[in-house]
């Protein structure tokens, strides 16, 4: 991944936080608690895997759940394109029905869709793909922590960070190592490494693992 393709992955997420909560990406970090810009940041994340079988419809009040003013309904003919088949999010979300603990439960990558349904549920099935190795690889989670670090040494704080502070404060750097070292990321778009480099940045590793964890033993 490349500096233009880092910054045009921001740009995307910027744009559907302008059309589903009518507010720039960063108004909503420097807005709202961590915790509620970070959730609305999964759920983009989300947005960019489901875009292409979902129909997304304009809300005269925001959701009550997502509080977007946008929603975006599943479209299940659209997994019977051929051009929805040759898209990265078809092969993401491939890539995670095959996942060791999805195997059997997902014959087709309409089913896993089905069962994520939502947006943030889209997030759930990566978040849970990358938890085995932003949290139980030693070696990949000793990178990103370094990465943090030395980002908040530097005084850089997220909520004030324009994209090209971001690319300069070692974020470009670890989406690079992210999609080297974790196969799933080798499938996916530059808005799901942006996305993902910016809420590590966000709330750390140990508060994606727990959101993981947690998240998991609530669909037990």
């Amino acid at each position: 991944m490349d500096e233009s393709e880092f910054m045009a992955g921001l740009d995307e997420l910027d744009q559907l936080s302008r059309g589903d909560y009518h507010k720039p990406l960063q108004t909503v970090f420097t807005e709202l608690p961590t915790a509620d810009a970070a959730e609305r940041l999964e759920r983009l994340i989300g947005v960019t895997l489901k875009a292409p079988f979902a129909e997304p419809e304009d809300l005269l009040v925001p959701s009550l759940y997502s509080h977007a003013y946008r929603g975006w309904t599943l479209d299940e003919k659209r997994f019977a394109l051929p051009s929805a088949l040759s898209t990265w999010q078809y092969r993401t979300l491939e890539g995670l029905s095959r996942e060791p603990e999805n195997a059997g439960r997902f014959p087709t990558v309409l089913d896993l869709a089905r069962d994520a349904h939502f947006e943030r549920g889209f997030f759930g099935y990566l978040a849970r793909s990358l938890q085995k190795y932003i949290c139980g690889d030693p070696e990949i989670r000793q990178v990103i922590e370094n990465s943090l670090k030395e980002g908040k040494a530097a005084g850089f704080d997220v909520r004030l960070l324009t994209p090209q502070q971001l690319v300069q404060g070692g974020g470009l750097a670890l989406g690079s190592y992210l999609v080297t070292h974790i196969q799933i990321l080798g499938l996916v778009g530059a808005p799901v490494i942006a996305g993902l480099v910016l809420l590590l940045y966000t709330i750390g590793v140990d508060a994606f693992c727990a959101w993981v964890k947690d998240s998991a033993a609530k669909e037990r």
